[in-house]
């Protein structure tokens, strides 16, 4: 008997043919057995293995296996981040640097700031000072100019000695604000809408009306003055020689008397004042018409 055993032989299946593709001699008899001898590779006899390990134990080396290879996972993303790191050292080590630097120059300036609050302050005292000076001094009315024009007009009304002025007075009441009276002064004119920044009242003496009709329009002419009027006049003739006109009068300072002339839009803004807004509770609420 042969110690070699012998190859299985394997039986090919048997391939019908459809009938177009079988030959037309064929009908009626059988199939013909075409089996043919597979060679397969020799047979060898190995020795049966049995696991004899419990199935928890095989499943506690399998998690062992996963743990081992998380664990190298693990050590390479650290070895990777390490390597990033050690590579963007340079770049930490200035952007630190930076940071250092803008800290020390930050903290300087806060000192310097804190050094410099009391000038500060002084500034913005000497600026407010500023503006209220400014604004005292664009209001102040120009006195000494409006009492030279005043008398440089008596000196010319009618010629010869001109009008003696026994007084005057002056009264300054500021600039007018928004939406109050433009004049406070006694004006002939009853619908005059010319701002005045004081009144002037005065006593003279005349030689004759004609001077007195000269000075009033003298001061109408010149655009210092506002409403000149004379409040009272009395003529006495004398015998053999001319007679004396004693009146009275006023007239309105305008705002050509600043120190600091008002702008158009400024004086257009006294002058024509904006409507006043509606008060809240003249608005008619939604629901009110209803």
């Amino acid at each position: 008997m042969s110690d070699e055993t012998p190859a299985p032989r394997r039986k090919r299946k048997l391939v019908k043919k459809s009938l177009w593709k079988m030959d037309l001699s064929s009908l009626g008899k059988k199939d013909v057995d075409t089996d043919e001898e597979v060679e397969h590779p020799p047979y060898v006899p190995v020795l049966p293995q049995v696991n004899l390990l419990p199935q928890p134990v095989r499943d506690s080396i399998a998690i062992a296996h996963i743990r081992r290879r998380l664990i190298w996972v693990g050590v390479l993303l650290l070895v990777a981040a390490g390597g990033v790191w050690y590579l963007q050292t340079s770049q930490i080590t200035t952007s630190e640097a930076a940071v250092a630097q803008a800290t020390t120059q930050n903290q300087k300036l806060r000192t310097d700031v804190e050094a410099l609050a009391p000038v500060k302050q002084m500034y913005e005292q000497i600026t407010r000072l500023q503006e209220v000076v400014t604004s005292t001094l664009a209001s102040q009315p120009q006195a000494a100019v409006v009492i030279e024009q005043l008398a440089a007009a008596g000196a010319k009304a009618g010629g010869g000695n001109g009008i003696d002025f026994a007084s005057i007075d002056i009264t300054y009441t500021g600039i007018p604000k928004a939406g109050q009276e433009l004049n406070a002064c006694p004006n002939p004119d009853p619908f005059g809408a010319e701002a005045t920044i004081g009144c002037i009242t005065f006593s003279a003496s005349a030689e004759d009306s004609g001077q007195v009709s000269d000075l009033l329009r003298l001061l109408e002419e010149d655009p210092m003055f506002v409403g000149p009027y004379a409040t009272s006049l009395n003529a006495t003739d004398l015998e053999g020689a001319k007679g004396s006109v004693a009146f009275a009068g006023s007239t309105g300072i305008s705002l050509e008397g600043l120190t600091t002339l008002l702008t158009p839009e400024q004086i257009d803004a006294i002058i024509n004042p904006p409507a006043p807004e509606p008060a809240a509770s003249a608005v008619a609420s939604p629901g009110a018409a209803s």
